[in-house]
């Protein structure tokens, strides 16, 4: 007989359970089948990773060289002290160490973590001091079995070697601000990485900026380095090779100095429009920019402005060869058409002054002895609207296009211009101060050397270039060759053109502004221009003077410009001569003593006064009687 339970098995139930569990194996199954096999390549990786720390390695800036291949910029190695702020925050004692042995306060170092776990996240490495010394490294190297996740590593930094000569050109780097990583993050820029601000450094970023590398190294689990396990070399940046010749550089600096006023030089390749040299005054160390930012921010000579091409002035009688262009070319005038100069024009009730009687007075000796009242004369007959249209054909009011950023395109005036900039209606004394670079008009010394390297090669206005040739760093062969590149034509007929030049051959002649000029052997045009500007309430007479050389063969074109520096002649015509005697390998340049000539009688004008009433708006050009005037020039402008 067969024993009945009293309760039989639900095997409903068991059933149930045993399905559960086969489904729990079959999740496991799945789920170690999708880590090990479908992202298994992908986990081994993350693994790999957990024991492996990343340092981005910088690479060296391109290097900056002159014509000649002298180093103008160059990198240098320092020391980067960075840590994981993973294991930084884990372990406080770490931070407090670190701060002790770097000296800075704990703080500082938990607020600079803090920011950039914000920004970058909490395993990437922090650079924490950027620029440690030996005795430091030793002391870290020493306590590193208690700064697990602290890493020292070493990145080139930039130096420049041009004992800040070439400053207003070179340019600076600085660290990458987060508005600028924000736009540049997809082109691999990183916290903590240096960027170009201006100059050739930010011109050229993409090509000195080089290729980052890095260095891995294998931690343990406190996160301290165990090795390095590898390591992708960085590629440095392109070279820049410059037009640019040191040495003249350095002749200008020079003068300018010498000068003991502010001011800018300019010198072009009349053929290519390449820059030889382009100095600015008073100039600083760029290796100690970050340290002296502050008080080169507050001194009254602004030396952070690039005088030379990022800044404008009234440019004086060097605007003559404009107006006498604006009355050759429309038939206004001609190479024999005489004016009579008593010393001043009469406009209404303002007088408008030149620097001497010349008399009866024709269009060369006009340029060579820089008569004002013949300019104002030509002015009347050619209207502002003329002389505005031949500024601009000779890139005046307009950018030049140079390869840095600090390019100003100055001003020139019109009737249009002063109305709508709520200046009032044009009169007609604003025709006459146009005429001879004065009241509105604004040019930089580049302008200047640019138009007056047209002038010199037939009429081709070329875009002044820093940069000659980008090398290889490692072959040094050649990546790219700048080529000129002109920007237009002054549309002069050769006889007007001539001529203007042949005026300006006057200027270096005997009897000419700027006879002092003169260099055995070597044929010169040029022109001096003193303007009157007010600076902080009070006159001054800023010094300019523009030249080429040789006239038949033209091989270097020059601008200069000295602030407050009174005549052309005698501030800036120095500067010109010593840079070049410097170009042309002649020797030391030796200064020749300013004799004022005695005063000449003004005679009244035979001729009738313009008609037309000027207004207070209408700036007079002043007589000025307290400079000294050279004995070999007749008056300067």
């Amino acid at each position: 007989m067969i024993d009945i339970p009293e309760h039989i098995p639900d095997l409903n139930r068991l059933r149930a359970l045993f399905i559960l569990i086969g489904l729990a194996l079959l999740a496991i199954l799945v789920r170690l089948w999708y880590l090990q096999v479908a992202i298994g390549a992908e986990m081994a990786k993350l693994c790999v990773d957990l024991q492996i720390k990343s340092i981005r390695r910088i690479a060296p800036r391109g290097i900056i060289e002159d014509r000649n291949g002298k180093i103008l910029a160059t990198s240098r190695p320092r020391f980067i002290v960075s840590i994981t702020p993973d294991v930084a925050l884990k372990q406080p004692g770490i931070i407090s160490l670190l701060a002790t042995i770097l000296n800075q306060p704990e703080e500082n170092l938990k607020e600079k973590l803090k920011i950039w776990v914000k920004d970058m996240g909490r395993f990437t490495p922090c650079p924490i001091d950027r620029n440690v010394d030996i005795r430091t490294l030793t002391r870290i190297q020493e306590n590193n079995f208690d700064l697990p996740g602290v890493f020292v590593t070493r990145e080139p930094v930039r130096f420049y070697t041009d004992n800040g000569i070439c400053a207003a050109l070179l340019g600076i780097t600085r660290p990458i601000n987060p508005d600028q990583l924000k736009r540049l993050k997809k082109q691999g820029y990183e916290g903590g990485d240096y960027i170009g601000i201006f100059g050739l450094e930010k011109s050229y970023e993409s090509v000195l900026r080089g290729k980052v590398g890095e260095t891995d190294f294998a931690v343990d689990a406190r996160g301290r380095i165990l090795h390095e396990a590898g390591r992708v070399s960085p590629v440095p940046g392109d070279t820049l090779r410059l037009s640019l010749d040191i040495n003249l550089q350095q002749a200008a600096a020079s003068a300018l100095q010498a000068s003991g006023h502010p001011g800018a030089a300019v010198a072009l390749d009349p053929n290519t429009g390449k820059v030889l040299a382009m100095v600015s005054m008073p100039t600083f160390d760029l290796n100690d920019y970050g340290k002296d930012y502050s008080q080169l921010l507050k001194s009254p000579d602004h030396p952070l402005i690039n005088r030379a091409s990022g800044s404008s002035f009234p440019c004086g009688s060097t605007f003559k060869p404009v107006t006498a262009a604006a009355g050759l070319q429309s038939g206004a005038i001609s190479t024999s058409t005489r004016f009579y100069c008593p010393g001043y024009l009469r406009l209404g009730r303002r007088i408008f002054h030149c620097d001497e009687t010349h008399g009866s007075i024709g269009f060369y000796r006009a340029i060579g002895q820089s008569c004002n009242v013949y300019f104002f004369h030509v002015s009347e007959l050619v209207g502002p609207a003329e002389i505005d249209s031949w500024a601009h054909r000779f890139g005046l009011g307009e950018r030049t296009g140079i390869d840095i950023p600090s390019d100003t395109p100055g001003l020139i005036p019109s009737p249009a211009w002063k109305v709508r900039t709520g200046r009032g209606e044009w009169y007609p004394g604003d025709t006459l101060n146009m005429a001879i670079g004065q009241g509105f008009v604004r040019t930089s010394p580049l302008q200047l050397a640019d138009y007056t390297a047209a002038l010199a090669n037939g009429g081709t206005l070329w875009t002044p270039q820093l940069v000659d040739t980008i090398l290889n760093p490692v072959t040094g062969a050649a990546v790219r060759v700048i080529k000129p590149k002109a920007r237009g034509v002054l549309g002069l007929s050769p006889e007007n053109l001539q001529a203007i030049v042949e005026g300006m051959e006057q200027v270096t002649a005997p009897g000419g502004t700027a006879a002092g000029l003169q260099i055995p052997g070597i044929t010169l045009a040029g022109k001096t221009g003193t303007a009157q500007i007010y600076r902080h309430g009070q006159k001054q007479d800023n010094a300019l003077f523009i030249c080429f050389a040789p006239v038949q063969n033209p091989k270097i074109a020059i601008a200069v410009i000295v602030e407050n520096g009174g005549y052309g002649a005698v501030s800036a015509v120095p500067i010109a001569r010593q840079m070049l005697l410097q170009y042309f390998k002649l020797g030391p340049y030796a200064p020749k003593p300013v004799v004022k000539p005695a005063p000449k009688k003004i005679v009244s004008s035979p001729f009738k006064t313009s008609p037309g009433a000027s207004t207070p708006s209408a700036q007079a050009y002043s007589r000025r009687q307290s400079v000294p005037i050279p004995a070999s020039g007749r008056g300067l402008p």
